[in-house]
């Protein structure tokens, strides 16, 4: 077992062994929350230590999901704080780091789909608010970043993302079936039902992003 936490850097290594344990537990079962319990012992903590940073193992998971968005705002701000110059070569480059970002964090989507019927429910007001309010912050500097490299009118950047997260949620929930159904449309026949959820998403999101701007200029 770790010593007990003595300064802020223990505190915020313990706190960061918690969560990496979490998000490790969760990639192996993605249709279930681990124990607190279970947690735990993969960070190798007593259980006890857990709460000391967590009131709920559900809080574990909002921390994941809000490191996780974090690190997806930061790197749409990255990508439009220097972009290709050519709208279809800026577009390419979006898909292809927004693509990749949901590839390497495949846990990211399937919490977030949680997030209102159970993560949520078991945060605090006071969680809860701050948790939204860091989202809402994230937005809108990413949103801002899209609209100085657009030359969008202030707000249109952050509606963007907003629409994209959501017709990327409303994509995967739409193809995540459960695994039973998932075998009966392995026959070739319902194949118009589960086309690839990364190819789809990419064409869909070009298709909108082309429309939405095409809109803006022509307004």
């Amino acid at each position: 077992m770790m010593q007990r936490a003595l300064d802020a850097a223990d505190k915020a290594e313990r706190r960061n062994a918690i969560l990496a344990a979490a998000r490790q537990l969760f990639l192996q079962d993605p249709h279930k929350l681990p124990s607190a319990a279970q947690i735990a012992e993969a960070a190798g903590l007593a259980k006890g230590t857990v709460y000391l940073y967590f009131r709920t193992k559900e809080e574990i998971f909002v921390g994941l999901l809000a490191a996780d968005f974090r690190s997806l705002f930061e790197t749409v701000a990255e990508i439009f704080h220097n972009p290709p110059a050519e709208l279809p070569a800026l577009l390419a480059h979006f898909l292809e780091h927004y693509l990749r970002y949901l590839d390497q964090h495949p846990e990211f989507l399937r919490l977030d789909a949680m997030a209102y019927s159970v993560l949520e429910q078991n945060l605090s007001d006071e969680q809860l608010r701050a948790f939204k309010l860091e989202l809402t912050q994230l937005l809108v500097a990413s949103g801002a970043a899209i609209d100085r490299a657009l030359a969008l009118p202030e707000g249109r950047g952050s509606t963007l993302l907003m629409r994209t997260y959501a017709l990327t949620r409303g994509l995967w929930q739409s193809l995540d079936q459960p695994r039973c159904i998932a075998a009966m449309l392995d026959d070739p026949i319902f194949a118009p039902l589960r086309p690839d959820f990364r190819s789809e998403l990419a064409a869909a999101l070009r298709e909108y992003w082309l429309g939405a701007l095409s809109i803006a200029a022509q307004g």
